[in-house]
């Protein structure tokens, strides 16, 4: 048996939301617009690794998140004419702060904050044309990535069980040209509904969490492509083996409910789904006194549909004032 009684106030939960991605336009006209719909504003696994629901506690915190991603993807375009190779790297640096006020709101606790990411960007990519003929390239970019603003969260606790709603901003403010090859902005507004449920029983030291949410996206004003509605969930299960380190699963799925719009959507009603999952850690130094977390993890996608098949690898440090 673990006695565990403090390990939920030693955590910094940072609300990192479902941020940030990147669109990769080719410079080939109009040709494959539809790679918009390889990556979205959702990243797997930003929902968080540890207690997702629980509430922070007041004050500030602070956290950088590493998050990369190694993918491919190969599609046809314009009615089949034209197939389309793409392999992409992908890492950003995500500095965050969230601060907890003390005065409740319906009963919950209430943060707010913000996350600022920045990155780089290689794709290599192939264009097969209706007589075999192709074409080979390949595009980089390091700039800022659209920035998340969470305007409103909030956290209930019910003995074992932990609650979270919370809306998410993603604005366009990332670098964005459409004569570039690589932008690691998207250049359209989401907004993000997410609830959570964390289950911790503190005298084993097992956590269960879920993350579910549905993202709304505006049109492209450059390119006329509207990417669907998305509903996407984030799932943790955790092991504490003692007060200061946890083991576990990390999981994720994804799906369009809408499908794509806009004159730009050239493949018509396009839609897209994947689902991921990894292993996990938690640590918590002693020598930083409970202030400082740090969160680990790697997920593997098992299928994936009209949209990158990836892995992905997250660190983060979180830091608790």
């Amino acid at each position: 048996m673990l006695t565990t009684p403090e390990i939920s106030s030693k955590i910094p939960r940072l609300a990192l939301s479902p941020l940030i991605a990147l669109i990769i336009v080719l410079g080939c006209g109009k040709t494959v617009q539809g790679a918009e719909l390889g990556m979205s504003h959702y990243l797997p696994g930003v929902a968080g690794d540890v207690l997702i629901a629980q509430s922070p506690k007041p004050g500030l915190q602070v956290a950088m998140t590493f998050w990369g991603m190694y993918g491919d993807l190969n599609t046809a375009v314009l009615q089949g004419k034209v197939g389309v190779s793409l392999d992409l790297d992908l890492s950003l640096a995500i500095p965050s702060a969230f601060y907890t006020f003390e005065e409740p709101v319906l009963g919950g606790t209430y943060t707010m904050g913000i996350a600022v990411p920045f990155g780089y960007a290689n794709l290599d990519a192939k264009l097969t044309g209706p007589q075999g003929n192709s074409l080979n390239g390949s595009a980089d970019s390091f700039n800022l990535s659209d920035i998340a603003f969470t305007p409103l969260q909030l956290n209930w606790e019910r003995g074992s069980f932990s609650f979270k709603f919370a809306e998410i901003i993603v604005a366009p403010t990332g670098a964005y040209d459409i004569n570039d090859n690589v932008n690691l902005g998207r250049n359209y507004w989401s907004f993000d509904t997410v609830v959570g449920i964390t289950w911790f029983n503190e005298q084993t030291g097992t956590e269960l969490s879920i993350a579910p949410g549905i993202m709304f996206n505006t049109e492209n004003d450059e390119t006329n492509y509207q990417t669907g509605t998305e509903f996407h969930l984030d799932y943790t299960a955790n092991q504490f083996l003692s007060e200061n380190f946890s083991v576990g699963i990390r999981g994720y799925y994804y799906k369009q409910i809408t499908g794509d719009s806009g004159s730009g959507a050239l493949l018509g009603d396009f839609k897209s789904k994947s689902h991921g999952i990894g292993p996990g850690f938690v640590w918590i130094p002693k020598f930083a006194a409970g202030d400082l977390t740090v969160l680990g993890k790697w997920m593997h996608d098992l299928d994936s549909e009209n949209r990158f098949d990836s892995d992905y690898a997250t660190l983060v440090a979180a830091w608790k004032f």
